[in-house]
């Protein structure tokens, strides 16, 4: 037993000085920012992705003050086809279609497509004609000059995530008891980009190309990059040692019939497998303790993932063995006895905790939010075409329609018409109280603009005696009784 613990310990030391050398040497594991992402996501910001810009990195800030310069017809185009694409999802579900494409062309300065349309997968061919309008983007707003002056902060960025991903792949290697950097022509591509939005990872594998795409974050998620590693590494296992013909004949034969499988489980078996597999060795290698282990295991079984039990099991084996994955592997595979898992997919439903759905966001609630949305990037006339679209084909009298409709008028210094969106938001049955408040606010600010103070008054009293302090309103009441209010001092606005 002494001698097994030393030689673990003396391969462990030896994967710890490969892995030192492996990022910084070796082609096979790549970590540097990519300039086709950084171009489409540059184009799509310009089209109008919105993003929580206070969880953003600073570099944010001077790459948008560098992007500003864009033609205006070339910036509406961009604005009307992301616009025409949003398929009612939020704005960090649209990026991921984006990059998608970004990661199937050839880049600058033409931005062709590395292979046939017919051949992209499905999120990246519905928006491909966005390619044509990335190449004049990028001639247009300058992007590679933008790209060179601003490459240092990847090259920072790069420099702090290394130790992480060092250990990870340290800690993987070793436990796979593999060779770190034995891959052939495979590549792992790792690629932060600040214009992606934060705290969001985007995986992909083309042919023989892994790539991680993320925004920025405080830490970096181990977890995620972890993820996609493994796939990396064991993706070409469920090819060189497939199940066992009987084995899936059977499982195929089950996947049809099971319910609430996610549709990639249904769709692809390779993927299946090897999923199962890494989210058995995700809960090994993280030492999660039972029943945890247990409970995220019927997780994974009842989402799709059918073998990871099966796997869960055979890992315990494979830890205390000499042999590394590459020879347990095909072991693994041909131990899978299909009762057992079909027993703990039944097994697995016992324990599903039964969640309400959440209704489907309505039309209007989308109309809402993506007005909302074109308000807060400063696209006034988008805002204004969806906040009237609003009023004509769902509700007339929509509170936070016309309080849009009302912010939008006073932003452009039209007093009278702000005046009678904000009056009407007052009236509207559907107005919460938040709405209330700062449409009170906003009439007793144009009043003190027109110099009415009497009035003005009376709208910051009414803002006061609603109660409602939604983005700290009472205190803007409050300062609008003290004094005039005038747009030279700094103010508390939605």
């Amino acid at each position: 037993m002494k001698s097994c613990c030393s030689k673990w310990v003396l391969a462990l030391f030896c994967l710890h000085c490969f892995a030192t050398w492996l990022c910084g040497q070796n082609p096979s594991i790549v970590i540097q920012p990519d300039i086709r992402v950084f171009s489409v996501l540059a184009a799509l910001h310009e089209a109008g992705l919105h993003v929580d810009s206070h969880l953003s990195h600073p570099a944010r800030s001077a790459l948008a003050t560098d992007l500003r310069d864009v033609p205006p017809l070339l910036k509406q185009r961009l604005q009307k086809f992301y616009q025409e694409h949003l398929e009612g999802k939020k704005a960090e579900d649209q990026v991921a279609k984006y990059v998608s494409l970004a990661l199937l062309s050839e880049g600058p300065p033409d931005f062709k497509l590395s292979l046939e349309a017919k051949d992209l997968p499905p999120d990246a061919l519905s928006v491909v004609e966005f390619l044509g309008l990335v190449k004049e983007f990028y001639a247009s707003a300058r992007v590679e000059a933008i790209w060179s002056k601003n490459r240092g902060y990847y090259d920072q960025v790069i420099l702090d995530y290394r130790p992480t991903i060092d250990q990870i792949i340290l800690r993987t290697d070793g436990y796979l008891r593999i060779v770190s950097g034995s891959f052939l022509d495979r590549r792992f591509f790792i690629i932060p980009d600040f214009l992606a939005p934060p705290n969001t990872f985007n995986a992909r594998s083309y042919r023989e190309s892994y790539y991680l795409v993320f925004g920025p974050s405080q830490k970096l998620a181990a977890d995620e990059l972890r993820h996609q590693y493994l796939h990396f590494l064991l993706d070409p296992y469920a090819l060189r040692f497939a199940l066992p013909k009987e084995t899936r004949e059977a499982l195929t034969k089950f996947v049809e019939t099971a319910p609430n499988l996610e549709p990639q489980y249904r769709s692809d078996m390779q993927f299946l497998v090897t999923e199962s597999l890494i989210r058995a060795m995700e809960l090994r290698i993280n030492k999660v303790p039972e029943p945890k282990a247990g409970a995220e295991l019927d997780t994974t079984i009842r989402a799709g993932g059918l073998l990871a039990r099966h796997f869960y099991e055979a890992l315990q084996t494979f830890e205390t063995s000499p042999e590394g994955i590459r020879l347990f592997y095909p072991t693994m595979v041909k131990g899978i006895v299909i009762d057992r898992v079909t027993a703990a997919f039944a097994e697995a439903q016992k324990t599903a905790v039964v969640v309400e759905k959440k209704p489907e966001p309505t039309e209007l609630d989308r109309l809402l939010r993506e007005a909302n949305v074109q308000l807060g990037n400063n696209h006034l006339e988008i805002a204004a075409e969806q906040f009237q679209k609003v009023l004509e084909t769902h509700d007339a009298s929509n509170g936070q329609a016309l309080y849009g409709l009302g912010i939008v008028a006073s932003m452009q210094n039209q007093r009278e018409i702000a005046k009678e969106y904000f009056s009407r938001a007052l009236q509207s049955a559907s107005s919460d109280k938040g709405t209330k408040v700062w449409s009170h606010i906003y009439l007793g600010r144009i009043l003190d603009l027109e110099e009415n103070r009497q009035g003005a008054i009376q709208q910051y009293q009414s803002a006061l005696d609603l109660g409602d302090n939604t983005r700290s309103a009472q205190e803007v009441a409050r300062r609008g009784l003290e004094e005039p209010f005038s747009p030279q001092k700094p103010s508390v606005s939605p």
